[in-house]
């Protein structure tokens, strides 16, 4: 198979996965935003939602391999698995774009004014083109437009499921190439249309994000009503993501782990592992402050020609990066570094810059400046009880939130496959290449226990680091 058939497979899957997904997020998005805002069960609706974006790709094509290879003699049945829990993933990514983007700046007022005018020639047209990529369509076609991107990047799933060649993926195509020692010029050179390809989605997506208003929060907008069949089928939608995604991984692995987990400790596996998981914790903990910081920086620069300089290899894809960087540490210049921990690092960090990105822009608008100032002002007070008072609501409403973030950052350059893959020191195995070498060769209980253990253990150790940040700043 060439490179040039794996991006028509890709390119038509992402188009039909994409739409798919686009015409279901519409019902879950009313029926999550038919519940009050700030509401329990409009919280609970919208964590639900957006839970399958937290579930590492590498857990779902592990969970679902020997699926996959049930059905290794049906083309069609195991693309349908591929493009079905692509669908699930990018619903999710769909809803948070809708959550986070604003509203139509033209109404349904302004539109209906237009069209009462004559239609006299293509002036009229086409500005009622652009009236509705201002308004009704700008939300969906960047949610589209994402989900795109997102499905023809995809790799660690399509890798661990294409038992006989299928489902096709370039991401996969070129990976084994490099993974077969090909030059790296020609690696480039087979890339090259994909970057192409990205380019065309890329370039609308920014420009209609450009055009529109400043974030809000998702509790700022009244909620919507919902009808019956959006309530019916959002609940089915969400209902059947999170089975799919989170519990039946879940249920499938977990007695597997308990099972093991006791004889794991006696053999000296734990120890063992807990290395490699803590020193693969740290270089993406580090990746992770360091793209939080730079956007931090980033969102009070309000620079936007620099801001799109940072985020736009990251939105490249993993792939594009690694390649793009293993040719930059071999330059004579910068090779001394080419085995150290330099690439991989650099690699993440650019890999999460467009999502750390969006992370510091929803928190900086999710608490309301006068808050800030109000407990800026407490703080200064004299009075012991009114500082200890603005330190808990600082904690709650600031600190948490960035450190919740943090930990997410963290858990994405964790789970990333490509970058640690091809960037990694030579002297050294992050945990999420052993897994996902061992994967191909079956599901053992001591690779469960070990996979359970890389999901559990960040987040242990994010939960430890709040609770003493909780306790200083109190």
């Amino acid at each position: 198979m060439t490179m040039d058939t794996a991006l028509e497979w890709s390119v038509v899957r992402s188009l039909t996965v994409t739409s798919a997904a686009l015409l279901l997020s519409g019902s879950v998005s009313r029926w999550v935003r038919s519940s009050p805002s700030g509401s329990a069960r409009g919280r609970i609706a919208l964590s639900l939602a957006l839970l399958p974006l937290f579930v590492p790709d590498l857990l779902i094509g592990f969970t679902y391999r020997l699926t996959s290879a049930r059905l290794v003699h049906s083309v069609v049945s195991t693309e349908s698995l591929y493009a079905a829990l692509l669908v699930f993933r990018i619903l999710a990514l769909h809803l948070a774009v809708r959550m986070i983007l604003p509203e139509s700046s033209v109404n349904a007022t302004a539109l209906h004014s237009w069209t009462l005018l004559p239609r006299r020639n293509s002036f009229w047209w086409l500005t009622w083109f652009r009236l509705m990529l201002a308004g009704p369509w700008r939300v969906p076609l960047v949610a589209w437009l994402a989900g795109l991107l997102f499905c023809f990047q995809e790799f660690e799933t399509a890798a661990l499921l294409q038992v006989d060649r299928h489902p096709v993926a370039w991401t996969v195509w070129l990976f084994d190439a490099r993974a077969l020692n090909e030059r790296l010029s020609r690696l480039i050179a087979f890339a090259l249309p994909a970057l192409i390809l990205q380019s065309l989605v890329l370039i609308p997506g920014l420009q209609l994000l450009r055009s529109g208003p400043a974030l809000p929060t998702w509790s700022q907008r009244p909620s919507v009503a919902a009808t019956t069949g959006d309530r019916s089928t959002g609940l089915l939608v969400v209902v059947a993501s999170v089975w799919l995604l989170v519990i039946w991984p879940v249920i499938s692995h977990g007695m597997s782990f308990l099972n093991e987990f006791g004889n794991l400790i006696g053999q000296g596996f734990l120890v063992r592992s807990l290395s490699q998981i803590a020193t693969s914790l740290c270089e993406a903990a580090i990746a992770a402050a360091i793209a939080m910081g730079l956007c931090r920086t980033l969102w009070q620069v309000r620079s936007a020609p620099l801001t799109l300089v940072a985020v736009l290899p990251g939105l490249c894809g993993s792939l594009i990066i690694s390649l793009a960087l293993l040719a930059l540490f071999q330059w004579s210049l910068l090779h001394s570094l080419y085995d150290t921990w330099m690439p991989m690092i650099l690699g993440h960090t650019l890999l999460m810059l467009p999502r750390a990105f969006l992370l510091v822009a929803v928190l900086n608008v999710l608490v309301p400046k006068t808050v800030r100032h109000t407990t800026q002002m407490l703080q200064s007070a004299n009075h012991v009880t009114a500082q200890h008072s603005a330190n808990r609501l600082s904690w709650v409403l600031e600190e948490r939130r960035w450190l919740i973030a943090f930990a997410v950052l963290t858990h994405w350059c964790f789970w990333d496959v490509t970058i640690a893959s091809i960037l990694r020191p030579v002297r050294f195995e992050p945990i999420v290449t052993r897994l996902y070498n061992e994967m191909h060769y079956g599901r053992t209980e001591s690779l469960v226990a070990l996979s359970a253990l890389s999901l559990l253990l960040p987040w242990i150790a994010a939960a430890t680091m709040c609770e003493l940040c909780k306790r200083v700043l109190r």
